[in-house]
This record gives structure tokens, C-alpha cells and sequence, in this order.
């Protein structure tokens, strides 16, 4: 669950935009601001094509099937093990995205985001403070998620992470390859970092939008058997999009409400 090395930033003119102001930076709070704004309009531009990857379909197809197998639907690809921890399900996730195909930037921000959602989702669920749990106790917090709240919210997690992480990669990654010295590249990373808090408060905001759909979507295609590939594809179409569109407005501009408990009976 640890941190994973991503490809290169791309050579577009809108990054390299990003990596000048980055190079320039002198303290200045503002010019930080600036170049998160401009890293979140990229990472929006990204995400019009982001959803035919195979490791992101590969990763997200994954969640869905563990809320599935939990919930004793159909036979699925996924067999739950005797004690599911988070952590041997990570490992199952990593067997599944590591055996696909296309970017391995976007196969690692995938993984990760996903382990993100799977982690988070446990520890929100476990009755008991435990590293581990019994069978018992693991069953019932993945049986929690093969309910349309549960699913909706395993989506917003996976959402909200794989932007944040996106958006920290593309960050910190040209701070720490432009800054001319160390301590420029220390006061950047410090203010950038208060730049990434705000963002990422936005990314789970942002993510909020998926939440009916994700359960409306999984009461129609996901309660009693898996999704086919392109019911998968067509989910992560919509909700990127719907991504991107949020991802156009300013980061407080957004007060989206609607919890998973009520995008249940929607």
C-alpha cells in the first residue's frame, strides 16, 4: 500500500506551463496557487480519455465485484478469501491490475486509489478495533458493501483518491524536479502542500457527484451479477465526465450534499 513511481509528466504546453511557473517560484504564495489551479485544469483536460484505460476499467471492475461477491451475488472472477482483511484483498487487486495492459502510470494511480478505497472502506466498517478481525467480522464489512450505499460510497472513495493522488503526483513531482535549490524546493513543497490540502478537500467534494448515480447505477446492473466490460466502461465514462465537468469550477464554488444513505432510496 506503499507509494509507487508513475511515468513522466506529459510534454503538453499546458504542463509545461505548470513547470515554468514552478522553475520561477521565488515564495511567493500566490505564484503556488497558481500552479495548482493550473495542475487541476491538466489533470480535468486528462481526464476526458482517463476511462479507456484498461487498468483503471480493470481496478474500478474490481470494486465492483468485490461489493458482488460480498453481497453473495452470482458467481464472479473474484473469490473472496476465508479471512477477506483489506490486505489480502490489496494483494488480489494488485494480481488483477498488474496482468493488464496500457499505462503503467495510470495502472499505479488505479491501484493505488482503489487500495485507497478498499482501505478506508474497513476501517469505517470494523466493529471491533483490530489489525486483522476474524472471518466473521471481515465477511460482514465486505457483505456492508455489496448494498447500493456501500458500493456508492466504496465509488466516491476510489474517485476521490485517484484525483487527489493525481494531483499530489503532478505536483510534487515538478517541485521537487525544477526547484533550483533545496530550500526553494522545501518553502515550494510547503506551500504547494497547503494547495494540495485545499484541492484535495475539493477531490472528495468533487467525488460527491458520482454518488447517486454510482447507486442508482449498481441497483440496475451490479445487485445480482457483474457488470459486462461495457457497462463498466459506460459507468466510468459518466462519472469521469461528471468529474471533469466539477473539476472546472473553483474549489469552494461546489456544496454537493447528497450522502450515501440517501442515494440509496434515489
Amino acid at each position: 500500500m506503499g507509494h509507487e513511481r508513475v511515468g513522466a509528466l506529459p510534454k503538453t504546453e499546458p504542463w509545461q506551463k505548470v513547470v515554468k511557473n514552478i522553475a520561477d517560484f521565488d515564495g511567493n504564495e500566490e505564484q503556488s496557487r497558481r500552479i495548482a489551479n493550473q495542475t487541476l485544469e491538466n489533470v480535468q483536460t486528462r481526464f476526458e480519455s482517463i476511462q479507456r484505460d484498461p487498468n483503471v476499467r480493470a481496478a474500478f471492475k474490481f470494486l465492483t465485484e468485490l461489493a458482488v461477491s460480498g453481497a453473495g451475488g452470482r458467481a464472479t472472477s473474484l473469490k473472496l478469501p476465508e479471512n477477506p482483511t483489506a490486505f489480502t484483498i490489496a494483494k488480489a487487486l494488485d494480481t488483477v491490475v498488474r496482468a493488464q495492459d496500457g499505462s503503467s502510470e495510470y495502472a499505479a494511480l488505479a491501484k493505488a486509489a482503489a487500495t485507497d478505497a478498499i482501505a478506508n472502506w474497513y476501517a469505517q466498517n470494523m466493529t471491533q478495533p483490530s489489525l486483522f478481525g476474524t472471518p466473521e467480522q471481515n465477511s460482514e464489512i465486505w457483505r456492508k458493501a455489496g448494498t447500493a450505499g456501500g458500493f456508492c460510497e466504496i465509488a466516491r472513495l476510489f474517485f476521490a483518491k485517484f484525483t487527489e493522488r493525481y494531483l499530489n503526483y503532478f505536483l510534487e513531482r515538478e517541485a521537487s524536479a525544477v526547484s533550483r535549490t533545496i530550500e526553494q524546493r522545501e518553502l515550494l513543497q510547503r506551500q504547494i502542500r497547503d494547495q494540495i490540502d485545499a484541492v484535495s478537500k475539493h477531490a472528495f467534494e468533487t467525488a460527491r457527484i458520482t454518488q447517486s448515480f454510482a447507486a442508482g447505477w449498481y441497483n440496475r446492473h451490479a445487485k445480482d451479477a457483474v457488470p459486462t466490460d461495457e457497462e463498466i466502461a459506460g459507468f466510468l465514462t459518466i462519472a469521469f465526465g461528471k468529474l471533469r465537468e466539477d473539476l472546472g469550477m473553483t474549489p469552494w464554488a461546489t456544496a454537493y450534499t447528497i450522502s450515501c444513505a440517501t442515494a440509496q432510496i434515489l
